[in-house]
């Protein structure tokens, strides 16, 4: 997540910036400001989080469903063909990459605390949740690939070039104000999980002490606000400079996401032996993201070398308790 936010943050604001033309500054300007205002919104709370999010994805939705509407008479044939002109090994690639589009479902677990019934509302909201988005990407790709709206330059903001094609250079601000809002909801859900996880560990004793520092007004995780804001820093920091670009950056992220999903798979077959279902789809969902895997590259070193500091640093305090 402290790569996953700036990542959501400098692609819609990639939307705001073709829109208007801007370059690459604005870009990360842009950006900085969406973190900047999560981190802002999350301070106060998840109930002001939650009310902000309700009107951002409603008019979200909106802007979807009239673009998808709209570009079904302007599907062609023509551009479903070849179907898979780069081969199976393309589809691996693009998957791994598409595994960003559902990256953050694990966040509700983190945000548990916040509900009254978590075991009925937490589960309920994210099956009406991923059969609402899984509907949506697969006719906003229906749209973008039946229109032909990617290719060069414009295959990070094809959403826009999908609106602009219906309504012209109007259009095209409406894409880059709808972009920008749809990755500032991602991101505001990203950093207030992200803080309250941060305070768990810490009240566990599995992370800094500081980061479990909370306000005394809101009762909000400041602590762990204060350490994703110096990473999303860092992150701008780099990109800015041109040591990473942003497909690097997703595929980072991506890399841990998918062996976190892994891990939670492996739980599911392991705890679940007595609902045949349950276990039925763990198993199904294990190998799905394990067929995914090694398409991410080299970026399954990232998450491995995670893993290995932190075993060795638990060890380490292990020997150390002992002694």
């Amino acid at each position: 997540v402290p790569i996953g936010a700036p990542v959501a943050a400098l692609t819609g604001a990639g939307y705001m910036t073709a829109a208007f033309g801007l370059g690459d500054g604005a870009r990360i300007v842009i950006a900085a400001l969406m973190l900047a205002v999560s981190l802002f919104i999350n301070v106060f709370g998840m109930k002001l989080a939650g009310s902000v999010q309700i009107v951002v994805v409603s008019a979200i939705v909106l802007v979807l469903i009239l673009a998808i509407s709209g570009s079904f008479p302007h599907m062609e044939a023509r551009h479903f063909t070849p179907f898979m002109p780069e081969g199976w090994i393309s589809v691996g690639q693009s998957a791994a990459i598409l595994f960003w589009c559902f990256i953050g479902w694990e966040a509700v677990s983190h945000l548990s605390e916040e509900f009254v019934d978590p075991k009925r509302a937490a589960v309920q909201g994210v099956t009406v949740a991923a059969i609402i988005v899984g509907v949506l990407y697969f006719l906003t790709a229906l749209a973008t690939v039946g229109t032909h709206s990617y290719g060069g330059s414009g295959s990070d903001v094809s959403l826009l070039l999908v609106i602009e094609k219906l309504l012209g250079p109007a259009g095209a601000v409406i894409a880059g104000l709808t972009g920008m809002f749809i990755c500032t909801a991602t991101v505001i859900s990203y950093t207030g999980a992200s803080s309250r996880l941060a305070y768990a560990l810490a009240r566990e004793g599995k992370a800094p002490a500081w980061m479990g520092k909370m306000s005394s007004r809101f009762q909000t995780p400041v602590g762990g606000l204060g350490f994703l804001a110096g990473c999303f820093v860092l992150v701008l920091v780099l990109y800015g400079t041109g040591a990473v670009s942003l497909t690097t950056l997703i595929t980072l992220p991506n890399a841990t996401f998918i062996l976190t999903y892994l891990g939670g798979c492996a739980a599911g077959i392991r705890l679940l032996k007595g609902q045949r279902w349950g276990r039925t789809v763990s198993w199904l969902s294990f190998i799905l993201t394990a067929a995914v895997f090694p398409f991410v590259g080299w970026a399954i070193l990232y998450p491995l070398v995670i893993c290995g500091v932190y075993f060795l640093v638990s060890i380490g305090r292990k020997n150390k308790a002992q002694a």
